[in-house]
């Protein structure tokens, strides 16, 4: 449940009111995965939302090599569907985790043959987005928690209530940024962003920041990229950056950011008008000099209606972007190089948007 159906419940609003079992030798934490120099891209998972209250959320999987296009793989797989509002897809280890927002769930996955390995129950706290330190999974959950997953048992371990309706969650310079968005509390959305020290597990701060903050990621291990929603109309959408040394604000952007991603010192970043139903641009930032070095990354005329989501692959530059459509039917994939130029594109599932690239060994589908 991303934007999309943020607008839904405000307008509902508005309407409504003028394992895995640890054993006695447990292991290890897992290693976060990181491309080698010799890695290269073998796929692309894609978590596609679905429809609110439709129970029909899904991930694909595209396959670089042979170029076949697999849309319901976890259905394949474990013979059952993801759940209702995928909305986020993240890699620890040799795990995938799925969140599944409107279900209540994360879904853990194996990375190479996406079988299911647990499926950790969040009853009533409709998680958000999950971030890895340490051996801990950290997800962000609507009900203002913020849950602590042990990434070797892959139980619960501890939960710290941050604001109202937690949404973004990273890591930066060893603590938890963590965006309350009060996104379901329209008109009076949240502003802060509170930071966790991951050792006490308790909020030491809460940073003030444009309302309605969502999308939250770092940078350099210094900087953290916040992205606030605004209010959908009056309040425009707000790009700004906090020092994780001070955690203070240190710069706010002339920038309306509704996405983006990282990729070394570049952030790609798009807007999309709800109101007029257009993207304005995709442009790439430089975060060493705040500058704007690509007001226009497409190059080569390819026009979008409804950007989604967005990966940049840091082995050779290329940038996916989801393309949802009108939102009823299923969205497509795009794939641009580093300069702008579209490679190929494909159809995806319905409102595709977290995306993942497979950097593993080849995905092997057991049905």
């Amino acid at each position: 449940m991303r934007l999309w159906n943020f607008l839904k419940i405000n307008i509902l609003w508005v309407i409504i009111l003028p394992l895995l079992g640890a054993s006695c030798h447990r292991p290890g934490p897992e290693p976060e995965p990181q491309p080698q120099p010799d890695a290269y891209a073998k796929g692309l998972f894609i978590l596609n939302e679905g429809l609110f209250q439709m129970n029909n959320s899904t991930l694909s999987y595209y396959d670089f090599t042979t170029g076949e296009f697999t849309e319901n793989l976890f259905l394949d797989v474990n013979h059952r569907g993801l759940g209702d509002v995928g909305n986020d897809l993240q890699q620890y280890g040799s795990k995938l985790y799925i969140v599944v927002n409107n279900s209540n769930i994360v879904e853990v996955v194996d990375a190479k043959t996406v079988k299911s390995l647990k499926t950790i129950n969040l009853p009533q706290k409709e998680p958000r987005n999950v971030a890895f330190l340490d051996g801990k999974a950290y997800i962000s959950c609507f009900d203002g928690d913020v849950v602590r997953v042990d990434t070797a048992s892959l139980e619960i371990e501890a939960t710290v209530h941050t604001g109202p309706n937690p949404d973004g969650i990273c890591v930066c310079n060893g603590k938890l940024y963590v965006s309350n968005s009060g996104g379901k509390n329209y008109p009076n959305y949240g502003n802060t962003v509170s930071v966790v020290d991951p050792t006490s597990f308790t909020v030491t701060k809460d940073i003030t920041v444009a309302i309605n903050p969502t999308r939250i990621k770092a940078y350099n291990d210094r900087y953290v990229y916040v992205v606030s929603n605004g209010n959908y109309g009056s309040v425009p959408y707000t790009f700004q950056k906090i020092d994780s040394q001070t955690d203070e604000i240190v710069k706010v952007y002339d920038l309306e950011v509704l996405n983006f991603d990282i990729c070394q010192n570049f952030a790609y970043i798009y807007t999309y008008n709800f109101s007029t139903m257009t993207s304005a641009w995709i442009s790439v930032l430089d975060l060493e000099t705040d500058e704007v070095v690509k007001e226009q990354f497409i190059s080569d005329g390819t026009q979008l209606k409804t950007p989604y989501g967005i990966k940049v692959n840091p082995l050779n530059g290329d940038v996916y972007i989801t393309d949802a459509g009108t939102f009823t039917t299923n969205g497509d994939v795009y794939c641009f190089d580093k300069d702008g130029k579209k490679k190929f594109s494909f159809e995806g599932g319905l409102n595709p948007s977290a995306m993942l690239i497979d950097f593993g060994e080849q995905l092997v589908a057991k049905k």
